[in-house]
């Protein structure tokens, strides 16, 4: 019909991908006039002409790689004869309603632009298109337009503006178009703040430290072969012995280090372009210094997502070390003057720039774990994307404010939930600043304001002091019944399941320190059907910082006085005034938490067998112990004997008869190698054992809490329940530690607000 028309609404990922250029293109190429706009909820087409079907469909099936279309509609419209197809002006309407795309890594086509001398950009580090570049970390606010980022303070030269216009480049309506004439530029300043030349590679090359301000925040940067300058780093920024990400040039030069699967492979080229963990290459000719992660048997590696650096990456070296630049414990620096200011004494020179970022975004990290991949650490890349229910109706805007550590915060209306990105711990003014600061500007990028809210029941947590000061209806949240609601919530499940949620520390219902529960529920509430047996941790949350105390404190209390007796010689690291004042302590009862967590008891044998004696971050003494077992040759699979016993219903995981059994290994003289590797293996026959006496049946079997990024265990219980033939759930696109509990608080209080 030739005087049809057609009004198309287009709901989803359709800003900020070349979906405007695309509908333009597909309009000429059918003859079909009108016009496409950007709204505040999405995408509108005014189309007129033949085949007004195929082209909606062409819209959908064809639409550009990186866009999402979530719904769509399309009605009939007055014919009002347009005698072209253009791009108009965008709507700016009340109320919004539009996904923001992530940050995307730099494409091949602006790369090929790069590296040709004759070409305008040729090595300007500031390079895109509308298939690549920055998104979410410049935008103010919806709809996504130029004068809505960070880019609207740079006026587009005439060559940039007829390449904004030319529906046949690559860079039409690409909003953070820019080149050298009119775009940001670089600057490298000394210690002092004084301009000198380049962008930092000479520097690099003779050993120095850079803080260079990338995608959504600066990294402080060195050459990862020379083992001073990460040694000098790692004092600087007194990071202890956690481990640095690095970054290298390609796959292949990857490959020298680090062993590369197929879907490791898809993570790193992805355009996301996560830190994905890998596992090292044993006898590497040139391999990278243990300095770069004591203790590992991994290493963190990404490939350059930026036109800076792949630029930097053309010095004299391999492997770049890109932490996060940040004083410990203190967020992520994201402005020239902070950095200017506060890494003066880390960092010697400062590769800086103009254009600003608006919302600061770490690197994301996974790893894959039975062959799926599990985030450690949800940001660059993959926020704002929401998940999608379709069994779940969030019925009042909601805000689950998260946890203390590894926080993320998650806001949800009707089918959309929207995880924050990895905001780090909540210690401190800085943290509980940065917080306040991301939420605001989350609301408008999501446009979803908070009606209620749902909170950690642990009542010292600084997000609950904030919670309880919001004038807004509240709900506090158990945090395991939160961890085990997330991962059924991502799969869009709403009966209730078994879970198994092991974890370092969460506030219990009796008070206790939970983290080795098996909990029956769903949204609407649970019951805990088992747990590890409560075992006593001396200081609470803070004597987590030290293994060698807490394996003390349970032996003492498992084993009996002769047994006890035979130990001595494992206390020898600890100093006489510290075993008396943990013996006062198990005595009194005063400064010592009962605890059932898993985490707790990883620590215990990680300090039992001289692996980690001293936490310096979070999770390190059961990561070491995870990479001790794997140096395990595997010849011996005979696991440790443990009991399960039954006490006021509830099933009671009994560890006294393992420790007494690793205790005379250790007496034996086995190697500590052989107990981590029994250890994880017996912990895992636990998990499996306490899930079918609590009546999983066939499944689903929810798998949830840090202690899964376990890779050796995870994929140990997973083995087993495959052979049980039980259905496993587990996190699949938030992490599994505390960056996923926000969207379990938050469904659980939909159920009650």
């Amino acid at each position: 019909m030739k005087n049809a028309a057609k009004m198309i609404y287009l709901k989803g990922i359709v800003q900020g991908v070349g979906f405007r250029p695309f509908a333009y293109k597909l309009a000429h190429e059918m003859n079909i006039t009108g016009w496409v706009n950007n709204s505040s909820r999405g995408v509108k087409i005014h189309a007129e002409g033949d085949n007004l079907d195929i082209f909606y469909q062409r819209l959908l099936t064809e639409a550009p790689p990186l866009a999402k279309i979530v719904s769509h509609q399309a009605v009939a419209s007055e014919f009002k004869n347009y005698p072209t197809f253009e791009i108009v002006q965008s709507d700016a309407e009340t109320e919004a309603d539009v996904l923001i795309s992530p940050d995307i890594a730099t494409c091949n086509d602006c790369l090929e632009e790069m590296r040709n001398p004759a070409n305008r950009r040729y090595k300007y580090p500031f390079t895109n298109c509308t298939n690549c570049g920055p998104r979410y970390t410049i935008i103010r606010n919806v709809p996504y337009d130029r004068a809505q980022t960070t880019m609207a303070d740079f006026t587009m030269c005439e060559s940039c503006l007829t390449e904004y216009h030319d529906p046949g480049d690559r860079r039409f309506h690409a909003q953070p178009v820019a080149c050298p004439e009119c775009g940001p530029k670089v600057q490298l300043l000394d210690a002092k703040g004084r301009l000198i030349p380049g962008i930092g590679i000479a520097q690099l090359a003779q050993g120095a430290i850079l803080a260079v301000k990338g995608l959504g925040g600066f990294h402080l940067v060195c050459d990862a072969h020379n083992a001073e300058a990460v040694r000098l780093l790692r004092a600087r920024k007194e990071r202890g012995g956690k481990p640095f990400a690095l970054m290298t040039s390609s796959v292949e030069k990857a490959r020298d280090q680090v062993m590369i699967g197929h879907e490791e492979e898809k993570l790193l080229r992805s355009p996301s372009a996560p830190i994905v963990i890998l596992e090292r290459r044993r006898n590497s000719a040139h391999a990278l210094p243990e300095e770069l992660a004591p203790g590992l048997h991994t290493l963190g590696i990404m490939l350059p997502y930026t036109p800076l650096h792949h630029l930097l990456l053309e010095g004299p070296y391999d492997f770049l070390v890109m932490t996060s630049a940040n004083r410990s414990g203190s967020p992520l620096i994201y402005k020239n003057d902070e950095a200017l200011k506060d890494l003066i004494g880390i960092a010697d020179y400062f590769l800086i720039h103009d254009r600003d970022i608006y919302h600061p975004c770490d690197d994301s990290v996974v790893q894959v774990i039975g062959g799926e991949p599990v985030f450690f650490r949800r940001a660059r890349g993959y926020v704002p994307l929401p998940i999608l229910m379709t069994s779940i109706q969030v019925k009042t805007p909601l805000l689950g404010v998260g946890g203390e550590l590894k926080n993320a915060f998650c806001l949800a209306s009707g089918e959309r939930a929207f995880v924050s990105q990895y905001l780090g711990d909540m210690e401190g003014y800085e943290n509980l600043q940065r917080y306040h600061q991301e939420l605001e500007s989350f609301e408008r990028v999501v446009n979803i304001t908070p009606q209620a809210l749902a909170y950690d029941k642990h009542p010292n947590y600084q997000l609950t002091r904030f919670a309880l000061e919001q004038p807004l209806p509240k709900h506090s949240v158990q945090h395991h019944h939160a961890h085990l609601v997330s991962v059924l919530g991502e799969w869009d499940r709403t009966e209730p399941a078994l879970g198994v949620i092991c974890d370092g520390t969460g506030f219990g219902n009796d008070g206790c320190i939970w983290g080795f529960e098996l909990l029956y529920g769903n949204a609407s509430g649970f019951t805990r059907r088992g747990h590890l047996e409560y075992l006593p941790l001396p200081g609470g949350d803070a004597g987590a910082k030290h293994p060698l105390r807490i394996a003390y404190a349970y032996l003492k209390t498992l084993l009996s006085e002769d047994e006890w007796g035979q130990t001595k010689n494992l206390w020898t690291d600890l100093s006489a005034e510290e075993c008396q004042i943990i013996n006062r302590q198990l005595e009194t009862g005063i400064q010592v938490f009962r605890t059932s967590s898993a985490g707790r008891l990883f620590d215990a044998v990680s300090g039992l067998l001289g692996v980690c004696r001293k936490v310096t971050y979070e999770g390190q003494a059961a990561i070491e112990l995870e990479s001790t077992a794997l140096n395990y040759k595997r010849e011996n699979q005979i696991l440790y004997p443990y009991e399960v016993q039954v006490e006021d219903s509830q099933l009671i995981l009994k560890v006294g008869v393992l420790f007494k059994a690793l205790v005379q290994d250790l007496g034996h003289g086995v190697s500590r190698e052989e107990i981590a590797y029994r250890f994880h293996r017996t912990v895992a026959q636990a998990i499996v054992d306490l899930a079918i006496q609590g009546g999983v049946g066939k499944g689903p079997l929810v798998l949830s809490g840090g202690v899964f990024q376990n890779k050796l265990l995870t994929e140990e219980v997973l083995k087993q329940c495959q052979d049980q033939q039980i259905e496993t759930l587990r996190s699949r696109t938030l992490p599994p530690g505390d960056g996923g509990l926000a969207f379990g608080q938050l469904l659980i209080a939909n159920e009650v607000l």
